[in-house]
């Protein structure tokens, strides 16, 4: 890379009249270097059967050329075209609430072999005609993938099939899903009977791990079909997302990223996240370490907003802020959705770089500032190597564990609920919380999954992460608890919060004490949980609230420390949070409820204290993010998410890079609203 990329989603068959050497002026002129094409236009190269016509295609790739600008082109199955629905209605996924209708996006079934046929002959005459392209530098494999949600009879049989070399013997099978429970158990294969219409959500949850497992291969089948044709200098990406709250917001339920991701040269993430007064950079930073735990590397932003929804529209110096965010987080490109405002159709109002107008505005002219300000010091910038002591493990089987088994699944849903906390705890929250509380207090995490964990010496996962925060680890095998507890030997510090090794890897409950095989090193167990109502935890003196689950934790008395109690009638000779300090090895905090961010806050700023970690002296609304670049150099972004001015230290000699002034140990300088500070130490 020359210097990081910077560039926008381009949709010339969108715009309302032929505009293109206009719109490439201006994106030229913003400082872009790159564009995002194709990836939703089935119907434009292939207007019917067997038809194609790439002159849009071309025009963009002409005027790529002319303005010196490069194209990531995605292929086009994401959105499949009317006809091809019409001809092969069994296109069309049979879902749980029936057969799904033309219209949206990502509705049909990519399992489907007509499916399959059409979209490997699209992918390869788009190949044809691209892959020799100076401009074109990479692949986007699809947009966001979906299985369809597939339930097809065909699709059922593949699942029955992988569950036979799974399981060999048919009561084996019926014991581990527990199916004798209402007379589900089954005699014999052809018994079984529509997954729609199941129970049982250990088999519920089995059926969407195997429609996780037809995205990766479906990835690698058009990765190696993009291979084909590809030149060596050119990449495979593919945009990853995130669950939905409002934004982008916890791991993706839909898809095991990590393993799709092999099919892939360099991750990309689509991160959309709040302005306003909401801006506090935490889904930016968390998407980041998503993006970057996907190849263990630097990653694309391929998609985020400019102006976007209506309630996104940025204060300004917030986009210029966003931007740098990025790429402290690691990322080496940012990539906006998308140029123009859209005239028509459903994300007509979920606006772009430019307004339905067409004429540049503030939001452009602000991200070409941030631009032309940034590329004086993109050297310093690009391929910023993060040096994280601390991991959070993510994980979709939990995820899934807790949407089929959920927490809130109480009889009165209004009693104890507080305002701080969701109406509805699920996994991605609980996982948002725990990252959310290092965030703010500038402990930057990397995020890692089970097999990180089991496959990695726990000696050197011990050395590279002394603290590994393990959210509602609801689902796990014996070995990946295994590795769990070889980590803390090796003088690991474990984090362990509530909900966590309850099931084995189809959601079957260990029939054991739980957090299971690890209450000896906990110093701890319960058999008692419940919502709290009128709780709160006391923790070094404080007391914060509880809201949605508390497990009523014994201490067993053989060394550990209570870290925080219940203050309730009933539940105060209960512990809520236990600390253990293994002899001549590491350490294992569990942590039994969900409460306020504050009281989570304390536990860990203790834990670290304890286990020497260093933390920056500032806290939330002073963000510290760092890493090494390629020079060798430190590089230390300060940023300010509030209105205020804010007063930072200095405590090393260092330039700050945006404007090249000189500090020394022991100053004090402000920050503006809604700004950032880029420091290299002398």
């Amino acid at each position: 890379m020359k210097s990081t990329y910077f560039g926008v989603a381009y949709y010339a068959e969108y715009m309302p009249y032929d505009r293109i050497d206009t719109d490439f002026q201006l994106i030229k002129d913003a400082g872009m270097n790159v564009i995002r094409i194709a990836e939703s236009t089935w119907s434009t190269w292939e207007p019917s059967d067997n038809v194609f016509d790439f002159t849009y295609l071309h025009k963009v790739l002409d005027a790529a050329a002319k303005y010196d600008i490069s194209v990531i082109v995605g292929t086009p199955t994401y959105a499949i075209p009317s006809w091809l629905a019409k001809k092969y209605p069994d296109i069309m996924a049979l879902t749980p609430e029936g057969q799904n209708i033309y219209g949206h996006r990502q509705l049909h079934d990519i399992t489907n072999p007509n499916f399959l046929f059409h979209a490997e002959r699209i992918i390869r005459k788009l190949m044809e005609e691209v892959a020799n392209n100076p401009q074109v530098i990479g692949f986007q494999i699809d947009n966001e993938t979906r299985s369809g949600n597939g339930y097809s009879p065909d699709n059922q049989k593949m699942f029955i099939e992988e569950m036979k070399k799974k399981y060999p013997d048919i009561k084996e099978f019926n014991a581990e899903f527990g199916l004798n429970y209402w007379s589900n158990s089954i005699a014999s294969w052809d018994d079984m009977p529509d997954i729609r219409g199941t129970v049982n959500g250990s088999l519920s949850a089995a059926y969407k791990a195997f429609l996780r497992d037809k995205i990766t291969e479906y990835h690698k089948w058009q990765a190696d079909i993009i291979n084909e044709y590809k030149r060596d200098d050119q990449f495979i990406t593919h945009n990853y997302d995130f669950s939905w709250d409002g934004f982008s917001f916890g791991i993706q339920p839909l898809a095991n990223q990590r393993d799709a991701a092999e099919a892939t040269d360099i991750a990309g993430v689509d991160i959309y996240h709040p302005t306003q007064n909401k801006f506090d950079g935490a889904t930016i930073s968390f998407g980041g370490a998503i993006g970057r735990s996907l190849k263990k590397n630097n990653y694309l932003v391929l998609e985020t907003q400019s102006q976007g929804r209506l309630d996104w529209l940025a204060y300004p110096g917030q986009l210029r802020q966003a931007y740098y965010s990025h790429l402290a987080s690691g990322a080496n490109g940012v990539m906006y959705w998308n140029w123009h405002s859209i005239h028509n159709s459903c994300e007509s109002y979920w606006k772009g770089i430019i307004s339905h107008d067409l004429i540049p505005g503030e939001t452009y002219k602000e991200l070409a500032f941030a631009r032309s300000e940034e590329l004086k010091i993109d050297e310093h910038l690009k391929d910023l190597t993060k040096n994280c002591s601390a991991a959070i493990l993510a994980d979709n089987r939990s995820l899934v564990g807790l949407d089929e088994f959920p927490i809130d699944d109480v009889s009165d849903e209004s009693v104890g609920q507080d305002d701080w906390s969701p109406k509805k705890l699920t996994y991605n929250h609980i996982l948002r919380w725990m990252y959310n509380a290092c965030y703010k207090m500038n402990l930057e995490t990397d995020i890692v999954y089970k097999e990180d964990v089991i496959l990695t010496d726990p000696e050197a996962m011990a050395k590279k992460y002394p603290l590994l925060i393990v959210p509602a680890l609801y689902s796990a095998t014996k070995e990946l608890i295994d590795s769990l507890r070889k980590y803390i030997e090796k003088g690991g510090n474990l984090v362990l919060g509530f909900k966590s090794l309850v099931s084995d890897e189809e959601l079957k409950i260990y029939p054991d004490v739980l957090p299971y095989n690890m209450t000896d090193i906990i110093g701890g167990t319960y058999d008692q949980f419940t919502r709290p109502v009128d709780t709160t935890i006391k923790i070094d003196g404080r007391e914060f609230n509880v809201s949605h689950w508390m497990e009523l934790l014994r201490p067993q008395g053989t060394g550990e420390e209570v870290w925080g109690t219940y203050v309730h009638p009933c539940w105060d000779k209960y512990a809520a949070v236990l600390h253990n300090k293994l002899p001549f090895s590491g350490s294992v905090t569990y942590i039994g409820c969900y409460m306020q961010c504050e009281g989570l806050t304390v536990i860990l700023k203790k834990l670290i204290r304890r286990i020497g970690l260093s933390l920056p002296e500032e806290s939330f609304p002073i963000i510290v993010k760092s890493g090494t670049n390629t020079l060798g150099e430190k590089i230390t972004y300060y940023f300010n998410f509030s209105s205020k001015i804010e007063l930072i230290s200095i405590y090393k000699d260092c330039t700050e890079l945006i404007s090249s002034s000189e500090y020394h140990r022991g100053d004090k300088i402000s920050i503006g609203s809604w700004s950032v500070k880029i420091f290299v130490n002398k």
